[in-house]
C-alpha cells in the first residue's frame, strides 16, 4: 500500500485552521446546551475548591462535600427568593420609571432646545413601548430560561459530586498521554483556578460593598444592583459600568442628582479600590493576558456561546492559553496570547 504523501506546511495549516472554523461553528450551534455546560463547569470549579478548603480544615470527605451542597442550595435559595423577586417588582415598576422619565424630559426641553435639540424627537413612549414588548417576549420565553437554570443545577450538582477525583482523572490521563508535561498541566491549571477564586472574591466583595452603599443612600433594589455588579464583574473594562447605569438612573429618577451622584462616586471608588489595591495583590502577577486579547475575547466567545460567553471570556481564553501552552507546535500561540515581554517582567519584580 502506497502511502500517503506528507502535506506541505501552508496545507497543513489550511487544515488545521479548516478544523477550527469547524470546531467553532459546533460549538455556536450546540450553544443552548454548551453554553449552560460551560457555566456549569465554572460554577463546579468554584464550589469544588470550596469543597477542597472544608477538606483543609480538617472534615471529611463526606462531611466537606455535605456542607458545601448547603451553602450552594442557600445561594440557590437567595438567587431564587431575593433576586428574582426584585427583578420582578422592578418589571412591575417599568410605568412609574416611565413617567419619571417623561416628568425629566418635560423639564430638560427648554435645555435641549437652547442647544438646538428637539425635544419632541425624543419618541419616549415608543422606547418604552419596544421596551415593553421585549420584555413581553422574554417573558414569553420564561419557560427556556427556567430549563437552562435546571440543566445548570442539576450539571453543577453532578460536577460537585465528582470534584473530589476529577482532578485525579485529568492527572492520569495526562501522565500516560504526555508524562513529562504532568507539571506543566498542573501548574498551569492551578493557576486558572486561582484567577477563578480571586476574581470571585474580589466580584464578592464588590457586590456587597456596592449593596451597602446603595442601601445607605436608599436606592430601591439594593441587593439585587449588588448581584448584578457581582456578576457583571466577571466582564472586563465594561462590566462594572453596564452594572452602574440601571442604579445611577434609578438613584436619579427616585432620590434626585446629588443622590444618583453620590452613588456614583461610592460605587466608582469601591470599584477602583478592588480593581487595583485588591486584585493586584490577591493575584501577584495579575491576569496573564495581553488587554487587546481580553477585550476581544469578549466580542468572540460572546458571538460564539452569547451571555455566557461573556461572562467567562476570560477563563475560557485562558484555558486555550494553557491549552496551547501544553505542546510545542502551539506555545508561540500561547505567548501571543500573554502580556508584553516588558510588561510580564514588570509584574514579575513587582
Amino acid at each position: 500500500m502506497t502511502p500517503l504523501p506528507s502535506l506541505s506546511k501552508p496545507a497543513h495549516i489550511v487544515v488545521i485552521l479548516a478544523a477550527v472554523v469547524i470546531v467553532l461553528a459546533g460549538m455556536k450551534a450546540a450553544t443552548p446546551i454548551l453554553g449552560p455546560i460551560i457555566f456549569s463547569v465554572f460554577l463546579a470549579v468554584i464550589f469544588g475548591m470550596l469543597l477542597h478548603w472544608f477538606e483543609m480544615r480538617g472534615l471529611s470527605p463526606r462531611s466537606a462535600l455535605i456542607c458545601t451542597l448547603v451553602i450552594f442550595f442557600a445561594i440557590v435559595a437567595v438567587f431564587i427568593v431575593v433576586i428574582v423577586g426584585s427583578f420582578f417588582q422592578l418589571l412591575a415598576e417599568v410605568p412609574h420609571y416611565q413617567e419619571e422619565l417623561e416628568g425629566s424630559l418635560a423639564m430638560a426641553g427648554p435645555f435641549l432646545s437652547i442647544l438646538g435639540i428637539d425635544p419632541a424627537s425624543f419618541s419616549l413612549s415608543e422606547l418604552v413601548g419596544s421596551l415593553t414588548a421585549d420584555v413581553g417576549g422574554l417573558l414569553a420565553g420564561l419557560w427556556d430560561l427556567v430549563i437552562a437554570c435546571l440543566l445548570i443545577l442539576l450539571t453543577t450538582i453532578f460536577l460537585i459530586f465528582e470534584a473530589m477525583g476529577f482532578s485525579s482523572k485529568l492527572r492520569n490521563i495526562i501522565g500516560e498521554l504526555r508524562p513529562g508535561d504532568v507539571d506543566r498541566f498542573t501548574t498551569l491549571a492551578q493557576k486558572n483556578v486561582d484567577y477563578l477564586i480571586i476574581r470571585t472574591k474580589v466580584n464578592l466583595v464588590v457586590g456587597i460593598a456596592t449593596t451597602i452603599v446603595l442601601a445607605l443612600v436608599g436606592v430601591e433594589y439594593a441587593i439585587f444592583w449588588g448581584f448584578l455588579a457581582f456578576l457583571m464583574g466577571f466582564i472586563p473594562y465594561i462590566g462594572f459600568w453596564l452594572a452602574l447605569i440601571p442604579p445611577v438612573l434609578i438613584a436619579w429618577f427616585n432620590l434626585g442628582p446629588v443622590p444618583a451622584l453620590v452613588v456614583l462616586a461610592g460605587v466608582s471608588v469601591v470599584n477602583l479600590l478592588a480593581e487595583y489595591v485588591m486584585f493586584p495583590h490577591l493575584a501577584g502577577r495579575g491576569l496573564a493576558l495581553s488587554p487587546a486579547v481580553v477585550f476581544i475575547s469578549l466580542i468572540f466567545w460572546g458571538w460564539i456561546l452569547g451571555g455566557v460567553g461573556i461572562l467567562l471570556a476570560v477563563p475560557l481564553t485562558l484555558t486555550v492559553q494553557m491549552a496551547c501552552e501544553m505542546f510545542d507546535e502551539t506555545r508561540w500561540i500561547g505567548v501571543l496570547l500573554g502580556p508584553s515581554p516588558d510588561e510580564q517582567g514588570e509584574k514579575e519584580q513587582g
